[in-house]
């Protein structure tokens, strides 16, 4: 292979690896976390803010690839690490050196913020280590650091995180565990086969369907109340970017649950993708609600129609046996 291909071929496995369809959500959450304790905070306050649940996010990308090498060689041959296009050791120094830039930057910005990162990382690698074949444990598990990356917003911009925050970090907290299990779904055969006993094989479709519809409707009434009661947003932004999340999120669980049984791989990530491209209007629409409604476009716009490109471009390196 000549240099230059090489090199194009180099730099396709690791964009393959940081799957840049969803690498953009976890920066805007916290972007939203830092906005909405400080408006008129300083931009570069606000560009660490998104910036290191950006570097955690990769870095947990890696970290996957590298603890799933194994499950994937089963299922997923044509992922970076089993296909031999990447290294399972440079998967692992990656994950490495990520989560040290990303804890650096946090310490220099607020020390505290360590006391967040510190057990965001744990969960993180627990779950691509560990507990994602442990049930609803594992999905729950990666739920966890999206809310800390709430708070984490908060103390960006502020010694320690707004308490009337922490509903919101919940309601993070409930979205993304739904969205983990939707994943499982997907994976459900797969993990199956390679011993995993995620919920979805343990418990089966319609047991996956209630909690999907369980996660839903949490972090939705959640969503819902949190303005009655905390945080000075404007309802009218606010609501309306609601109802767009609420029912894209809803659409997803509907086509699920309407499915045949067994549900279908394809119908699962049929309703991912939607999931990923709500995700990111839940990261960014704080932002607008919070009376910065050019900024939240600024980033939102980009990184909503950069992910729905990705997904389009990268779909047949993503999923080759789905392809027809």
């Amino acid at each position: 292979m000549h240099g230059t291909s090489r090199i194009k071929a180099t730099f396709l496995t690791h964009l393959e690896a940081c799957r840049p369809d969803t690498v953009f959500y976890a920066g805007l959450v916290g972007l939203s976390g830092a906005i909405l304790t400080r408006p008129d905070a300083d931009s570069g306050r606000l560009f660490l803010a998104w910036l290191v649940p950006t570097l955690a996010w990769i870095a947990s990308l890696y970290g996957g690839d590298y603890f799933d090498r194994e499950l994937d060689a089963l299922a997923k041959p044509h992922r970076p690490v089993p296909s031999g296009r990447m290294k399972a050791g440079t998967a692992r120094n990656l994950m490495v050196l990520l989560i040290g830039a990303g804890t650096v930057l946090a310490v220099l910005l607020n020390p505290l913020t360590v006391l967040l990162a510190i057990p965001a990382a744990v969960f993180g690698i627990a779950y691509a280590s560990r507990l994602k074949g442990k049930g609803l444990w594992g999905n729950v598990a990666r739920g966890l650091p999206t809310a800390m990356t709430v708070l984490f917003g908060s103390m960006a911009v502020q010694t320690l995180p707004a308490l009337e925050l922490v509903p919101l970090a919940a309601m993070f907290w409930i979205h993304d565990s739904g969205s983990n299990l939707l994943g499982a779904l997907c994976d459900r055969d797969s993990d199956r086969r390679g011993g995993y006993l995620t919920y979805p094989v343990v418990r089966g479709d319609d047991a996956t369907v209630r909690g999907l519809a369980g996660f839903y409707a949490g972090w939705l009434l959640l969503a819902a109340t949190w303005p009655l009661y905390a945080g000075p947003v404007d309802r009218l932004t606010y609501y309306t970017a609601l109802l767009v999340i609420g029912t894209l999120g809803g659409v997803a669980v509907l086509d699920v649950a309407r499915a045949p049984r067994p549900i279908a791989r394809e119908v699962g990530l049929r309703a991912h993708e939607l999931v990923v491209v709500e995700r990111i209007v839940l990261g960014c629409f704080l932002v607008a609600a919070a009376g910065r409604v050019e900024l939240a476009l600024a980033v939102g716009a980009p990184s909503v129609t950069l992910t729905i490109l990705a997904r389009r471009l990268m779909r047949r390196r993503y999923e080759p046996s789905t392809q027809r």
